[in-house]
């Protein structure tokens, strides 16, 4: 039986070893341990193995995702969790710290995001933003805008504020001018007495034996120069005549000067032309050329030559205009027989002044006659009075001492600014301030004519001492003093001369400081102007006009180079064509200021059109077409395109005058109410505190209302979309009251709807489609994060399925390895059908193998 079973085992051994063990088999998971059997004989069982503890997941491998993913991943999840935890962080702007922007953004609070739903639809998650309201652009005070006005009201009350002070200054120049420089009894000396010269009449007999008649400037010949001089200049400057109601006095001598030409012979003729025209001719004398005396040199100084030091051919006469009329016409007979005028003079000068003793008036007078070659004797005349007393009265010294007063406070005030900006640290903007540069101007004129007042007046003193100082003129004239007397009068006549000669040296010092003192004291009437210009620059409308006009000048200046070169050529033309017979064209200086009267109206054009009929039409149709018709309209169409523009960017057309007072007013009126009165933050301190994170220049450009409010570029639309809304707990934050931050946040929204640049229809859909871009791009990027957190971690849980999986193969392996039958051993099944192993060459029988062989 032994073989029998042996035989029956053997075929389930062979067989075996194929064969992979039961997994529902006892004992099947784990080591066979040796066989243990109680006392009866009967088989122990083992004690049940308890279950392990559950395992953590794996940790994340690398088995499905990229390395540099997983870095790029792990930065993207990082920054998310900054991002959540600034969200559950974010309370308001500025409540950390800091300038109001420095926390700006497009996200929202924990309040607000709890408001999303009455806004619009319900979120994606919690931490999702409500959709843009469309109506949330309008209405409501931004930070800009807030900012923008407080700029603006501090630039109009900085402005405004310099008008008393140039209304003060401007009224003390006002009376100082009409007290101090009172013009009508100047103006009516000098007119007195050019009229009477310019009209009084001359006699000189013809070959005759008739009388010609001719005043100053209808002299033909050298001749008419000596009679004139003779029968109507000597009787009407005589002291004793009453043709000008012995108003006027002439002070000393009168000086003839006349400057004397060569005699050479004519260049650049041809030899015809000498045959025809056998004489010389009279060129101006040469440097270096020696013009002789001539004449009664011996007897008369007029005809000796002036020494060295004074112009080469210059010869000097003298007029005793004091003296009976008859005494200085013989004089001038002297001169006109010895021909002291021939066709060698150039030209004649004769210079003298006058005193009104009842207007205390001085009048310096200079005749000028220049002797053409031509044949023309063209004569001018100048007239010039000046005051012999200024300060006449003790209100004068009152007006000086209020306007130095005054130029010393605006000297402190303007300092001390400029000691501010140095300390702010804004020294170099303030510097290149137009303003600044104005009140530098006017600081500096106004004291170049204090000190220039105070120099005419001591020279005009002086002046008057050396007048009185002149005494009586000698006893007799050189012509008329007996023999025995003749060498005494003419060294008396010649030291009274010399006295003459420096009083006129003296008068003509002292004009020119008074004309550089009108000169100056009119260009500071000019720089008072532009001061109340600053000043009106405080009013928002006179403000769009100013920087209008200032936007303009690139214009100007281009279109004063087109319109020079237009009218220069015109005026070149005009010289061509009608310079040779029409006077007013007959130079090209003339022919400019002529040009300027065909431009506004005033002109001969007959004088034109008998020279040349064709030629003068075309030639003003064509001026006035290219002129007035084209450049006139041009300009006036460019002046107001660029007015717009600058309208347009301002986007207001500023309030008037009226509303601005009204304003004012109600201001005033509040402050005087309790709310008004109660202590909160100056406007300009608030603008410090609101804008310490922007540029003092813009903030300059806001005040002087230098701004472009239209949204031209990616950055403005960008400032307004992130600008941050401003709210009665903003500025409670910052040191203002409420009722006073209500009030504020009120005035700021009334000014900001009178903007049309920011409250149009273009301007909000603008702000509108760039926050709901804003919004979108937001939304899009917190998709975005979410997805790659939810892909991560479906990452991750394919990790862990790798893992499992990995794990449960190698323990699939063990355990097939575990169920086969190793070498030596059989199975074998019992009467019971239970399976046992059995090892053949030591018979141990086990049911399951030992652990040692596992």
């Amino acid at each position: 039986m032994a073989d029998t079973s042996a035989s029956e085992v053997q075929p389930e051994a062979q067989e075996a070893g194929t064969e992979h063990f039961d997994a529902s088999l006892p004992g099947s998971v784990v080591a066979v341990p040796p066989i243990w059997t109680n006392e009866d004989g009967s088989f122990r069982t083992q004690p049940d193995i308890p279950a392990p503890p559950p395992r953590k997941p794996p940790p994340l491998r690398n088995s499905t995702i990229a390395p540099w993913v997983l870095a790029a991943r792990q930065a993207d999840i990082a920054q998310a969790k900054e991002e959540e935890e600034l969200e559950v962080d974010y309370d308001e702007y500025g409540s950390g710290g800091g300038s109001p922007r420095s926390a700006e953004g497009s996200q929202l609070s924990s309040a607000e995001m709890s408001q999303g739903s009455a806004y619009a639809s319900m979120p994606y998650s919690v931490d999702s933003q409500p959709p843009v309201d469309p109506d949330a652009n309008y209405g409501g005070v931004t930070l800009s805008q807030l900012e923008e006005f407080l700029a603006v009201r501090k630039g109009m009350r900085t402005a405004c504020g310099t008008l008393p002070m140039t209304f003060a200054i401007w009224l003390a120049y006002v009376l100082l001018v009409i007290t101090m420089g009172e013009a009508e009894g100047p103006f009516q000396t000098a007119n007195i007495l050019k009229e009477e010269i310019s009209g009084a009449r001359a006699h000189r007999p013809d070959s005759m034996g008739l009388n010609r008649t001719f005043r100053l400037h209808e002299m033909h010949d050298l001749g008419d120069i000596g009679w004139w001089m003779k029968t109507a200049l000597a009787p009407t400057i005589d002291p004793q005549s009453s043709r000008m109601d012995n108003a006027v006095k002439i002070v000393g001598f009168a000086r003839v000067t006349q400057l004397k030409g060569t005699m050479v012979e004519c260049d650049g003729l041809t030899s015809n032309l000498k045959r025809f025209y056998p004489g010389v001719c009279y060129p101006p004398a040469s440097p270096g050329t020696v013009v002789n005396s001539f004449g009664p040199a011996d007897v008369d100084d007029a005809f000796q030559a002036l020494g060295p030091q004074r112009p080469v051919g210059e010869f000097e006469a003298w007029l005793d205009t004091g003296r009976p009329v008859t005494e200085v016409q013989s004089r001038i007979d002297s001169l006109i027989d010895n021909d002291w005028i021939d066709r060698l003079t150039q030209h004649l000068t004769m210079d003298a002044f006058f005193v009104n003793l009842q207007t205390n008036v001085y009048v310096r007078i200079r005749l000028l006659m220049v002797v053409h070659r031509e044949g023309l004797i063209e004569s001018s005349m100048r007239v010039i009075p000046m005051k012999a007393e200024v300060v006449t009265h003790w209100s004068h010294i009152f007006l000086n001492l209020c306007f130095a007063i005054l130029l010393s406070v605006q000297l402190l005030w303007f300092m001390q600014q400029c000691l501010t900006e140095y300390k702010r640290g804004l020294w170099q903007l303030h510097f290149w301030d137009i303003w600044t540069w104005l009140d530098m101007v006017s600081i500096l004129v106004a004291l170049v004519i204090v000190f220039m007042a105070l120099a005419f007046v001591v020279d005009t003193q002086n002046f008057t001492v050396m007048v009185s100082d002149l005494g009586d003129m000698p006893t007799w004239s050189v012509l008329e003093a007996p023999a025995a007397r003749k060498v005494q009068s003419i060294l008396q006549n010649r030291e009274y001369r010399n006295k003459c000669s420096e009083l006129l040296a003296v008068f003509d010092n002292v004009l020119s400081v008074s004309l550089w003192l009108r000169f100056m004291t009119a260009w500071y009437a000019v720089c008072l102007c532009l001061r109340f210009y600053r000043g009106f620059t405080g009013q928002p409308r006179t403000s769009v006009i100013l920087q209008s006009v200032l936007y303009m000048s690139n214009l100007f200046l281009h279109y004063l180079v087109v319109f020079l070169v237009v009218c220069g050529n015109f005026a070149l033309s005009g010289y061509i064509l009608f310079g040779e017979q029409v006077p007013a064209w007959s130079t090209f200086g003339g022919s400019v200021i002529t040009l300027t009267q065909v431009m506004l109206g005033e002109f001969d054009y007959d004088a034109m059109r008998n020279v040349a009929p064709v030629l003068a039409m075309i030639w003003w149709w064509s001026f006035f077409l290219s002129t007035t018709v084209v450049l006139s309209r041009v300009l006036t169409a460019a002046v107001l395109q660029l007015f717009l523009e600058v309208r347009q960017a301002l986007g207001e057309p500023g309030i008037g005058l009226p509303r601005q007072i009204l304003a004012v007013a109600k201001n005033l009126w509040y402050q005087r109410s309790y709310e008004g009165s109660m202590k909160s933050v100056p406007d300009d301190d608030l603008l410090n505190m609101l804008a310490q994170d922007l540029d003092p220049a813009h903030v300059k450009k806001l005040m002087q209302m230098k701004t472009d409010r239209r949204l031209c570029t990616r950055e403005d639309l960008a400032k307004a979309e992130k600008d941050i809304k401003v709210d009665v707990e903003f500025l409670t934050k910052r040191g203002m009251d409420p009722l006073g931050a209500e009030r504020l946040i009120e005035r700021t929204a009334n000014w900001a709807l009178n903007i049309s640049t920011t409250t149009s229809a273009t301007n909000r859909l603008m702000l509108l489609v760039a926050k709901q871009m804003e919004y979108i791009t937001t939304e899009a990027d917190r998709i975005q994060r979410k997805i790659r957190t939810r892909i991560d971690r479906a990452a991750q849980s394919a990790d862990r399925v790798d893992v499992k999986h990995a794990k449960c193969a190698a323990l699939a392996k063990r355990l097939r390895r575990a169920q086969q039958i190793p070498a030596g051993w059989t199975a074998h099944r019992d009467e019971n059908g239970r399976r046992y192993l059995r090892h053949e060459e030591s018979g141990l029988t086990s049911w399951t193998l030992p652990r040692a062989l596992i």
